[in-house]
């Protein structure tokens, strides 16, 4: 599972009492009626090195309530119960991973799709540094309801769903607490946001340079005036206390 879904799923659950109607435990079985209608997924697993991470999928149900303590003043707060499941990906033929999800979950509670995380993770992470460990994922989030849209920050698409989103190699090198050396994946964003209807199919097929790659090197000791590097794939620099590398230079580099 993803950092960014486990986050999602933490807070959805905290300080939460869970029950139907109020009074009872919510059956999250689900009991797809006879038409319902499926989405398909597919990814295109770029790298020999990469893999697609199981679809993190989230139903909701308003027919079975739940109760949450509000962490501001301690008030009870009466909102929709939620549904999570991890359904992996097949391999169908080399490259190319497949799933299905369904529209309506059905059952008692009336369980409907809500929310589908999708992408790619390492799976080995030595053939670009002896002491690397696999990192964060990268993917796309789909939203399919205005409750998992509610941020704001989602992009509105109609019709199927076909991405190719570019990623480089990022290498963390966390050398203070000894924090094991990291590769990881950047894009334009880690994870696309998209508020999508009743789409039948969605493609995903990154494609991944591995002859770019960006560097983070931490400091072996706190030094007053000292921060760490972010050093891009030619060699150069970001300025001092840069966070982030900037993924449009990244792109926009030539490295024979």
């Amino acid at each position: 599972m993803s950092n960014q879904s486990k986050i999602i799923l933490l807070s959805l659950m905290l300080f939460t009492v869970e029950g139907c109607s109020m009074s009872r435990a919510v059956n999250k079985t689900l009991s797809p009626p006879p038409d319902t209608k499926w989405a398909n997924f597919e990814v295109k697993n770029p790298s020999q090195y990469t893999k697609p991470f199981p679809l993190e999928v989230r139903y909701i149900s308003y027919e079975c309530m739940k109760k949450r303590i509000s962490g501001f003043d301690g008030s009870v707060i009466t909102e929709p119960s939620y549904n999570f499941i991890g359904i992996p990906m097949q391999q169908e033929s080399g490259e190319i991973w497949k799933a299905k999800v369904v529209m309506t979950g059905g059952g008692s509670c009336k369980w409907t799709l809500s929310a589908v995380n999708l992408g790619i993770e390492y799976i080995d992470a030595i053939h670009l540094g002896k002491d690397l460990v696999p990192g964060t994922a990268v993917g796309v989030t789909l939203a399919f309801d205005n409750d998992a849209s509610r941020n704001g920050q989602f992009t509105f698409v109609t019709g199927d769903v076909d991405l190719s989103p570019k990623y480089y190699p990022y290498i963390r090198e966390k050398k203070i607490g000894g924090v094991e050396n990291s590769l990881s994946l950047i894009g334009k964003k880690d994870f696309l946001s998209l508020r999508v209807g009743e789409i039948s199919s969605v493609k995903f097929s990154p494609e991944l340079d591995e002859r770019k790659i960006t560097s983070f090197v931490g400091l072996e000791k706190k030094i007053k005036d000292k921060y760490p590097k972010i050093i891009y794939p030619d060699g150069s620099v970001a300025p001092e206390k840069t966070l982030f590398p900037d993924f449009d230079k990244i792109d926009k580099m030539n490295v024979n």
